[in-house]
């Protein structure tokens, strides 16, 4: 267990300036009148930042006002809408949520009602009926100085459930100049009667899906950065476990190694162009960088120990690893021309699985605790501080969310192995999936559909 102070220092690493009512408010009054969401948002997150505020967004959310012929199937929908943007903006860490009860149909909107929640922005939607196209305008609102300050209609789409996601990331975006991670999956490991298989789920646990039926079983997945592939590796009917990518947009397994031995851990860099691996080389493993083709390799480490489970940085300079060679697994970051050899963990006897956040500040990782079990960390760039995120059952496998703010993981405290996701200081832990067996999360990029 570390300290106050160590865990100060990595509290201290992420400062995400995390805008103020007054910030925002000042900054998108002074800039324009009304605004179209997306429109400005570098402008207004320069001044935000400029101010230095740190501190959640206090917001508002009203449930939507309805037609007063809307049809009970739509009514369910908006309502169904309004709770999944709720949710998402909470998670998001970005904003101290409030909410109240509807507002009734027809009437003036009651900045007094609202004001009184404590709230400095309101957020409030209006369904639009009509038999050719049904519309939801969001609208937010200045609540000090009690006019709109940004305003977007959206078509309402038979998956509401990834409206709710593009409209939450639009929300973020404005307020924060931030990407939001709504409109991401998590792609796992699934154990099955035959194996194990490939499948994804939505970030908050939703709507999950088989995507593999290879018989096989189907290890450490990685999710590409433009979100069209997923590498993977798998035992072929030789034993041989080997290297492969499957194409989301064709359905397609392409093999990419076939090397005698192992074939693991692939990751593809930031940049999407090559995978870094482990592959088998006399009777050692060591670090590549190989091509998505998988006709050209190139050996990034060059040592008679173990070298294994990559991970890039975000500019794709570096790659935290694991390595036995002082007899017992622990972190390593290399040069991707695998120059600069340097060790990161010191603390613990196994020390394994990091991930790198896009952020570029910290590296998660797996080390086995003197209760004999395995608990996720995370460290400074630097090995200087760590700080333990889990405490129950066994942990494994962090991934981190495009943003940076968010690990997903696997736990088995529950009795089988699911997917978990928590907030990148450990809070806010809950389980994603129900499947009885589900490894080796990995977080997709933003996705369109």
């Amino acid at each position: 267990m570390i300290g106050t102070r160590e865990k100060l220092k990595i509290l201290a690493t992420r400062d995400y300036h995390l805008a103020t009512a007054l910030s925002v408010l000042l900054c998108l009054t002074l800039i324009f009148p009304l605004i179209a969401f997306g429109q400005l948002a570098p402008e207004i997150w320069a001044k935000i930042t400029a101010a230095g505020a740190k501190k959640r967004l206090d917001l508002a959310v009203s449930q939507f006002d309805l037609p007063k012929d809307c049809p009970p199937s739509l009514a369910e929908m908006v309502k169904n809408i309004n709770e999944v943007l709720i949710a998402d903006l909470d998670f998001s860490l970005y904003f101290t949520i409030y909410q109240a009860d509807s507002l009734s149909k027809g009437k003036k909107l009651s900045f007094d009602y609202w004001v009184k929640t404590g709230a400095s922005v309101l957020l409030s939607g209006e369904v639009s009926y009509r038999k050719s196209s049904t519309q939801l305008k969001i609208t937010l609102y200045d609540l000090l100085l009690r006019r709109p300050i940004a305003t977007k209609d959206y078509n309402i789409i038979e998956n509401w459930r990834w409206l709710a996601h593009m409209i939450a990331d639009d929300v973020i975006k404005l307020l924060t100049g931030e990407e939001g991670i709504s409109q991401t999956e998590i792609a796992f490991s699934l154990k099955t009667k035959e194996g194990k298989e490939l499948a994804v789920v939505d970030y908050d646990g939703a709507n999950p899906y088989k995507i593999t039926d290879t018989k096989g079983f189907v290890l450490y997945p990685d999710w590409s950065p433009k979100g069209d592939k997923i590498a993977f590796c798998s035992y072929d009917n030789k034993s041989n476990l080997n290297i492969y990518t499957y194409d989301l947009t064709k359905g397609k397994i392409t093999q990419l190694t076939s090397r005698q031995g192992l074939n693991t851990t692939p990751t593809f860099s930031p940049d999407g162009k090559v995978l870094a691996c482990a592959l088998s080389d006399c009777n050692n493993l060591n670090l590549y960088q190989l091509s998505l083709d998988g006709r050209n390799s190139r050996r990034i480490t060059t040592s008679s120990s173990i070298a294994i489970s990559p991970s890039w940085s975000p500019q794709g300079r570096e790659l935290a690893f694991v390595s036995d060679r002082t007899g017992v697994p622990q972190i390593y970051i290399i040069n991707a021309d695998g120059t600069d050899l340097r060790r990161l963990t010191y603390e613990g006897s196994y020390n394994t699985s990091p991930a790198w956040s896009p952020r570029g500040d910290l590296i998660a990782y797996v080390s086995r605790t003197s209760s004999g079990k395995n608990q996720i960390f995370i460290t400074d760039i630097n090995g200087e501080s760590s700080m333990q995120l889990t405490f129950e059952g066994n942990n494994e496998d962090p991934a981190w969310s495009p943003d940076g703010l968010h690990i997903a993981f696997a736990s088995n405290r529950t009795g089988s192995w699911e997917i978990y996701t928590m907030a990148w200081n450990g809070q806010n832990q809950k389980r994603i999936t129900n499947t009885g067996g589900a490894f080796s999360p990995t977080w997709s990029p933003r996705l369109k559909k």
